[in-house]
């Protein structure tokens, strides 16, 4: 059996308004999809980077560069291929949109071993969980409609909420407050502020939210090199009682390694499609279960593809250090027809499956239907 052949190409659905998370806002919920096929007709499936709007960039190394270089290979070497592949980023920059695209090239190996072997891909990891617990998350949105917004999700049997606030501290607190009062003592708030403070407005802030309860305070302190976020948010943990995540935007576990050491954050966040893929997300995840650390991995919800929420279920019920899965608040084209079966939350929860491979099917002609024009 030989890989035969690896595509990507942009999907998305226009939103009819503009969802935004901290500094990044979409119009259109999207992605892009990479697909791996074999001499022996099998397709597996993933998804790189968080937006179609990476097409530009991402697409070409996928479709032009490392395609190409694992084209004949076996598709059965994910590890071979995996640290091939990351070699090979070595002149074009690493760790940035190159390792977008090795993640999805990644998810879509482990989702064609799955379906090679006719297991799906927790099994293959070591199954340690066949469900986990979803949070809701919504975007930035005023008080008024977050509050909505939380009352529906509550209805809808979530237990967990992450709330988005920006970098006016009254205003997040009004907004963290309304929440609480409405839901309650009995759900679980958590709330990112995507780097929008700097230290001493962020340790001001989590005094503030500590009084409120609140789960965790993601990635409060704008940081613009790994030691400064390192750094950052160590002096923050060592002032607050408050229990701190991130990592979503680091890439590989290279970069984990002093942010593990210096252990600024009690939850870390890498994301499948874009830290490396299934792969690096489980290497990662054990990483942090050394550190007695838990792993929330993060959920690209600009996507809304389904397929990254897919890829990371699958290490979530490897690990007996992730209790919660961010799940996307606004579906997307994943639940617009997109995807055979998208993830759902039934009770509150999301379970596994046995199908083989990640366990995400797309339509048939839905890659047709859904494409758009983004660099392609």
């Amino acid at each position: 059996m030989k890989i035969a052949g690896v595509r990507a190409y942009p999907v998305g659905l226009p939103l009819e308004e503009e969802l935004r998370w901290g500094a990044m806002a979409v119009t259109t919920k999207g992605g892009i999809i990479v697909e791996v096929s074999t001499s022996d007709g099998l397709v597996g499936i993933g998804e790189a980077g968080f937006s179609a709007e990476y097409f530009p960039t991402v697409g070409p190394l996928i479709n032009g560069q490392l395609g190409p270089m694992i084209t004949g290979r076996d598709p059965r070497d994910i590890g071979a291929l995996w640290h091939d592949m990351m070699r090979a980023t070595h002149m074009w920059g690493r760790r940035g949109v190159e390792t977008y695209a090795l993640s999805g090239i990644d998810i879509a190996l482990w989702d064609l071993l799955g379906k090679i072997t006719g297991q799906p891909v927790h099994r293959l990891l070591g199954t340690s969980q066949h469900s986990v617990r979803a949070y809701f998350a919504p975007s930035l949105k005023p008080v008024d409609q977050a509050v909505a917004e939380a009352r529906e999700a509550v209805a809808a049997g979530y237990t967990a909420i992450k709330l988005r606030v920006d970098g006016d501290l009254s205003r997040a607190i009004q907004l963290v407050e309304a929440v609480r009062s409405a839901v309650g003592t009995d759900v679980d708030l958590m709330v990112d502020a995507n780097m929008a403070y700097e230290r001493r407005g962020a340790l001001a802030l989590a005094k503030e939210l500590h009084n409120l309860h609140v789960a965790w305070l993601e990635e409060p302190i704008m940081s613009r090199s790994l030691s400064q976020y390192v750094s950052g948010h160590s002096w923050l943990a060592d002032r607050i009682d408050i229990p701190l995540a991130g990592g979503e935007s680091l890439l590989t576990r290279y970069e984990y390694i002093d942010l593990m050491a210096n252990l600024p954050f009690d939850i870390i966040q890498p994301d499948a499609a874009s830290v490396g893929g299934i792969s690096e997300l489980k290497r990662i995840a054990d990483m942090a279960s050394a550190w007695n650390l838990r792993c929330v991995p993060h959920i690209g919800c600009s996507s809304g593809t389904g397929i990254g929420i897919h890829a990371g279920l699958q290490v979530i019920l490897s690990c007996d250090n992730a209790p919660l899965i961010e799940f996307d608040a606004y579906g997307g084209l994943g639940w617009e027809g997109f995807l055979v079966n998208p993830p759902v939350v039934t009770d509150g929860r999301v379970w596994g499956s046995e199908e083989p491979g990640i366990g995400a099917r797309i339509a048939d002609g839905a890659a047709e239907r859904y494409r758009v024009g983004i660099g392609a």
